[in-house]
């Protein structure tokens, strides 16, 4: 009866001493095991409905940073505010230690670091330009695609030797494209190996399409004012 009581009110870790073997222990242990069970699909319950709470709030998250980096872009009056404004969103939106938003030359021969955010100084300095596959930041356009790049000073000593030295362990690249055209490349760095989960690799690249539009249309702004 105290072990009934018990789980009425909502303690399923509660057991009864099964005490003889007899019909009142096979009874008890009976009970036992109904208990255990109880117990272990309330448990199964409670991580089910938590891992479905913060799947929901992740993909909240991902839909207010996606509505804001559109609103941002629209409101960008030069390519500087917009550059500056989206190297600090998609920084925080994907927990980087530093980012950087990189434009492509027309004829994709070089990267122009155009704005960072947290990037240390000396970084700044070294890759204001990075001629096109001379790092792997700065990707060719045939071979361009979102990567996780892990740092590795002995095996990329030459083509990664500054982010090293930053104290960097990966670098996330992700293209920015107007259709097929390659316009430039947004860079997140981190100081601890990373990866990226699917939904955090497509939120990057919807935030690198809404940059890309919005260079594309600060280009037509410009030209039908000088028209």
């Amino acid at each position: 009866q105290a072990g009934l009581s018990r789980v009425e009110a909502c303690d399923l870790g509660a057991r009864v001493d099964p005490g003889a073997n007899d019909e009142f222990g096979a009874l008890a242990a009976g009970f036992n095991r109904m208990a255990e069970t109880l117990q272990g699909l309330y448990q199964n319950l409670e991580s089910k409905v938590q891992e479905k709470t913060e799947h929901l709030e992740a993909q909240r998250a991902r839909l207010a940073a996606l509505y804001e980096s559109a609103a941002f872009v629209a409101r960008a009056e030069s390519l500087e505010a917009l550059a500056q404004g989206m190297a600090r969103q998609v920084r925080q939106v994907a927990r980087a230690d530093a980012s950087a938003v990189r434009w492509s030359d027309e004829s994709n021969q070089r990267y122009m670091l155009l704005a960072s955010d947290c990037l240390p100084q000396a970084l700044i300095d070294e890759e204001q330009c990075i001629p096109t596959g001379e790092c792997l930041c700065g990707q060719a356009q045939g071979q361009a695609r979102t990567r996780v790049i892990p740092i590795q000073a002995e095996a990329l000593a030459q083509r990664l030797g500054q982010c090293a030295r930053a104290g960097f362990e990966t670098v996330v690249s992700v293209p920015v494209r107007v259709q097929e055209r390659m316009v430039g490349e947004i860079n997140l760095f981190y100081r601890e190996p990373t990866d990226l989960a699917e939904d955090d690799r497509a939120l990057l690249e919807t935030m690198a399409s809404h940059l890309a539009g919005g260079i594309e249309g600060l280009r037509a702004g410009a030209l039908q004012r000088g028209t």
